[in-house]
């Protein structure tokens, strides 16, 4: 049945692809993504997310770091799942950021986003929470 009403006029609203399949009673970290794309929500709170018709609540139900979501107990396999983003900042993840001599102040806005880097051993450290 099509929408009738008035349009949106504002909000990033996507749906977060389906990490149904990969529910096995055990596993609690999933990765996030839209299109195929890493997603990084930032907040738990812009996140509306349903497991077998069960909205979840946020901090207490899953948590979100980076560009994924952990469940405080481990899906069901065969639940459904689906995931709406309700307002987001999100921006493309940088790649990478080399970092040399510089003379003078440099400032990164992260849009009160955490930040972590990765080591060669693939841990990752937060090295700062809600930067602006």
């Amino acid at each position: 049945m099509a929408y009738i009403g008035r349009q949106q006029s504002s909000g990033a609203f996507a749906k977060i692809d389906d990490i149904s399949s990969q529910f096995n009673n055990s596993k609690t970290v999933f990765d996030l993504k839209i299109g195929n794309e890493a997603f990084f929500p930032g907040n738990p709170y812009t996140l509306l997310v349903s497991l077998g018709g069960v909205i979840q609540e946020p901090l207490t139900s899953f948590t979100i770091a980076d560009d994924q979501i952990t469940f405080a107990s481990a899906p069901q396999s065969g639940a459904n799942f689906f995931c709406v983003v309700l307002a987001t900042t999100n921006t493309t993840p940088l790649k990478t950021l080399t970092v040399g001599a510089r003379s003078g102040a440099q400032t990164l806005d992260l849009h009160g986003r955490t930040m972590s880097v990765q080591d060669r051993s693939g841990v990752k450290h937060t090295i700062g929470f809600n930067l602006t």
